[in-house]
């Protein structure tokens, strides 16, 4: 019984061993057509005029396009410790001030969750005239 649990002591050890002594080499090959499918979408993400769809929170609407920019300004200045940029864009007929770009809408909650006190009757909603910059 001890020369079998010495042999397997023995047999555990050395293939330890063995597994730590070997350096394993790993060779990716790209395809042609992967790089090319990479570089277009890169492409794509730089383009200026480019919309992506996103999660924000509707702080404001508004009908008049003054009240809407002053909002802005307003709406600035009280969220100063929020990180999430505040802008607004034109959907007919309304004027949308908004906070925020996510890609989930549990991201969009949690700043909605920050902001609800200021904006009671703020909302969470598909924001699709967002631009890359603000992510």
């Amino acid at each position: 019984m001890k020369w079998i649990s010495t042999i397997v002591t023995i047999v555990i050890w050395n293939s330890f061993s063995m597994a730590q002594n070997q350096e394993g080499i790993v060779r990716v090959v790209e395809e042609n057509s992967i790089r090319e499918i990479l570089d277009h979408r890169k492409a794509l993400n730089f383009t200026k005029d480019r919309k992506v769809k996103v999660w924000s929170v509707q702080l404001y609407l508004s009908r008049d396009k003054y009240l809407a920019t002053q909002q802005v300004s307003e709406a600035k200045n009280k969220t100063r410790n929020v990180t999430s940029k505040v802008d607004w864009f034109y959907e007919a007929p309304y004027y949308r001030i908004y906070a925020g770009g996510f890609y989930t809408k549990l991201e969009a909650i949690s700043l909605l969750n920050d902001l609800v006190e200021m904006y009671p009757d703020a909302i969470v909603f598909k924001n699709t005239e967002a631009k890359p910059a603000d992510m």
